[in-house]
């Protein structure tokens, strides 16, 4: 076992505990309950439905199953694809399903659900018609055939976008296609909107969830994703402020997400650690940032300790020695 004045952290340790946070944040959307409340506060077709009936027209969610990129040839995949080295190159849709409208049940909509971590160099709207632009010319040969355009099913792309930039907090805004005249006043009508209205993007930005601007869907998934609460906490906000029904597979997997951001922070504050002393960190400094990594290590050693953990998984995960973890149990209960 590594010590903590002697350890050399596994970069490709903190990359499979996000892996784990990432699947185990995507299972929780895809539960039937949370995706049908997304669908009503964000997807038009939804708004005026009953949240049982929602629930009811979704069909199977696939989690990290198809990929984006469809004339890729398939690869086999492991448990968390998006982290097997084989797939480096491909993406893979986060949440992906179909769900009839309860305005007409036999039409179809084609829905995928992105969680958004980092802001990455491009813009994240071009990512998104991208992803639009697969989810229509996958249909080729599955739901139309030849030329028959008529068949293509409407579709949408909801992005949850969790560390969003100032300007952006506490917003949701809808993508869609419209039609400008040009010259010429025609108004469409409802059944001209029809043939073009196909691809729609929905932004999500959550915030702070002691804002005021942070209400509904966005807190909800701002308590349930990011918010730093207890599993207890995060569950007793989805059951009495929005009736999530607190069923075993949803109980356990806020529990399980809750334990790996755990893992994953205090891993994240060890590798910064020895990163920085090995770049010669000033002596003061180095003390002052293993002093505050200690506090962190203190922190996750008491509250794995009295979630049950024993003593030796905890030294394991902590990367101390159980001489060390037992004497900081002892001084700090």
């Amino acid at each position: 076992m590594q010590t903590y004045e002697g350890n050399t952290i596994d970069a490709s340790n903190s990359d499979k505990l996000k892996a784990r946070l990432d699947r185990n944040c995507k299972k929780i959307l895809a539960s039937r309950y949370i995706t049908a409340y997304i669908l009503k506060s964000v997807v038009p077709e939804y708004r005026d439905c009953d949240i049982n009936k929602v629930m009811k027209l979704i069909g199977k969610r696939e989690i990290s199953k198809t990929t984006v990129d469809m004339d890729i040839p398939p690869i086999v995949q492991n448990e968390s694809a998006e982290d097997n080295s084989i797939n480096e190159g491909q993406r893979f849709y986060d949440i992906k399903f179909t769900a009839r409208t309860p305005q007409d049940q036999t039409i179809a909509l084609i829905i995928n659900i992105e969680i958004q971590n980092e802001i990455k160099k491009y813009h994240l709207i071009k990512r998104a018609e991208y992803y639009c632009a697969r989810l229509i010319s996958a249909q080729y040969n599955s739901v139309f055939t030849g030329s028959d355009f008529d068949k293509i099913q409407k579709v949408y792309s909801i992005w949850i976008c969790t560390s969003p930039d100032a300007k952006h907090r506490n917003t949701i805004s809808l993508y869609k296609m419209n039609r400008e005249n040009l010259i010429g006043n025609y108004t469409d009508s409802e059944e001209d909107k029809r043939y073009y209205d196909l691809m729609n993007i929905i932004m999500v930005y959550l915030g702070d969830s002691q804002t005021k601007e942070c209400g509904g869907i966005i807190r909800m998934l701002y308590s349930l994703l990011v918010a730093n609460l207890s599993p207890y906490e995060k569950k007793k906000i989805a059951h009495e402020e929005f009736g999530v029904p607190i069923v075993q597979e949803f109980d356990k997997e806020v529990d399980d997400m809750c334990d790996i951001s755990t893992l994953y922070i205090s891993q994240g504050v060890a590798q910064g650690i020895a990163q920085g002393i090995a770049q010669g960190m000033a002596q003061g400094m180095a003390q002052g940032v293993a002093k505050g990594a200690l506090e962190e290590k203190i922190k996750t050693i008491i509250k794995l300790f009295k979630k049950g953990m024993p003593v030796a998984d905890i030294a394991d995960t902590v990367e101390l020695t159980i001489s060390e973890t037992e004497k900081i149990i002892k001084e700090n209960l």
